[in-house]
């Protein structure tokens, strides 16, 4: 049965390859479905008829096989548009001739020669000429008197048979095209949905360059200009520099968070996920905050166990980890605690990271991951962090995970992501632990 099947496919698939449109593969695979079914047959019925004597119609049949092997001999050779003439014309011909002389039902036949070719050709004119033709054969067909007698016809029951293979034939061949035209109106709307997708991370990334990179340059451009006219004393000199630092270390996250993320949305990427280890990416992350943390003189207490593990792309879980915390350290009050720990459910491994900072009234974060906002300044004028929590939600919903924010006004807030647990047989992804400095 397999090697029938593959023989079959073989056979069926003649002169079509992966380079070909949708519509294109499908109609060379039709031709080759009724250039095999025709071969059969038809040299079944050239022996019969030979054998009942009616010698004109079995050579008509024997010349309607080896015009079938011709067809798929020229779809080998990627001779589609001869392929299908040759098939179309040799078909309508014979069972013309068929009926004609025979009265075998050949007639319904050239019906179906009539849909093949609206199914295989785009042209209009050429459908017109179709019809017109066939219209003319059939109308001939049953004006014109008979021309053997009775006697010499194929007996009732073969034109019976003849006559619901053709209309089986209809059925099939219609039915065969509306469902490659549904799968084509899919295929369609899935694109559609895909690039109404692309359209929108596009509007994201060109809202997030104009909400948090593009103003911080402007300051810098004002800050540089302040030096090059030398309009700052030494003491307020060395302020600037440690803003212009700032800026520039933010603007870095920014771009390359920006550019991680643009390269898996607008490239159409799939999100791979792997076993992480959460404990020694925090302690990376936090170690970039060095100097922010001692600045304000923040605690950083890291409550998670060291084999906590989820199942995310490692760097969107770096760049969703860094903007929580980076936020936490932005809006956190000096000499505050910034606790960081976990927890699990049925499906996720939870982070929490919690602050003492200012905190969100619930009308704002309720859009805070929903929408760009509007660029906001830490306790002590620190700079916007950089992409901001639209692209976190999106980088967690990649990840198949969940975000939640829970938070009071001028007492705190503690942002959750759930990513997806990982089985205890799931390979890890270590990241060493960052040496203290």
């Amino acid at each position: 049965m397999n090697h029938f099947r593959k023989y079959w496919n073989f056979l069926s698939h003649i002169g079509a390859h992966p380079e070909m449109s949708y519509i294109d593969f499908k109609r060379v695979y039709m031709i080759n479905l009724i250039a095999l079914l025709c071969l059969l047959p038809t040299i079944f019925f050239s022996i019969l008829n030979f054998i009942d004597h009616r010698y004109i119609l079995s050579a008509i049949n024997f010349s309607n096989s080896i015009c079938a092997f011709t067809v798929l001999l020229l779809q080998y050779y990627e001779k589609h548009n001869i392929a299908k003439a040759t098939l179309l014309t040799s078909n309508s011909v014979f069972f013309f001739l068929g009926a004609l002389l025979y009265k075998n039902g050949g007639e319904y036949f050239l019906l179906c020669t009539l849909i093949v070719s609206m199914l295989m050709y785009d042209n209009r004119k050429i459908h017109i000429i179709l019809c017109l033709t066939v219209a003319f054969l059939i109308s001939f067909l049953y004006l014109f008197p008979d021309i053997l007698p009775p006697n010499q016809q194929v007996p009732r029951s073969r034109s019976v048979f003849n006559i619901i293979n053709a209309l089986a034939f209809i059925v099939v061949a219609v039915n065969f095209f509306l469902d490659i035209i549904y799968k084509n109106m899919k295929k369609i709307e899935r694109q559609r949905r895909h690039l109404e997708s692309l359209n929108r991370d596009k509007e994201k990334i060109f809202s997030i360059i104009a909400h948090d990179i593009k103003s911080p340059f402007a300051n810098l451009e004002a800050l540089v200009f302040m030096f090059r006219n030398q309009m700052l004393d030494s003491t307020t000199s060395q302020e600037y520099i440690q803003q212009i630092y700032q800026q520039i270390t933010q603007q870095n996250q920014a771009l390359d968070d920006l550019l991680q993320w643009g390269s898996s949305s607008m490239q159409g990427m799939e999100t791979k996920a792997s076993a992480l280890l959460i404990k020694p990416i925090i302690q990376q992350i936090i170690k970039g905050f060095i100097e922010n943390t001692q600045s304000k003189q923040l605690k950083i207490n890291i409550n998670i166990p060291a084999e906590t593990q989820i199942i995310a792309n490692r760097d969107h879980a770096i760049i969703i980890l860094r903007n929580f915390i980076s936020n936490a350290i932005k809006f956190s009050y000096a000499h505050g605690n910034i606790n960081i720990y976990a927890s699990t459910d049925d499906h996720y491994t939870h982070i929490h990271i919690q602050d003492e900072g200012i905190g969100i009234t619930p009308s704002k974060s309720a859009l805070l991951f929903n929408e760009i906002q509007q660029k906001s300044f830490g306790t002590e004028d620190e700079p916007g962090s950089g992409v901001g929590l639209v692209l976190c939600k999106d980088l967690i919903e990649r990840n198949k995970g969940v975000v939640n924010i829970q938070s009071t006004p001028n007492k705190g807030s503690v942002f959750s992501v759930g990513l997806p647990s990982c089985p205890s047989n799931t390979p890890q992804v270590k990241v060493e632990e960052p040496t203290c400095c």
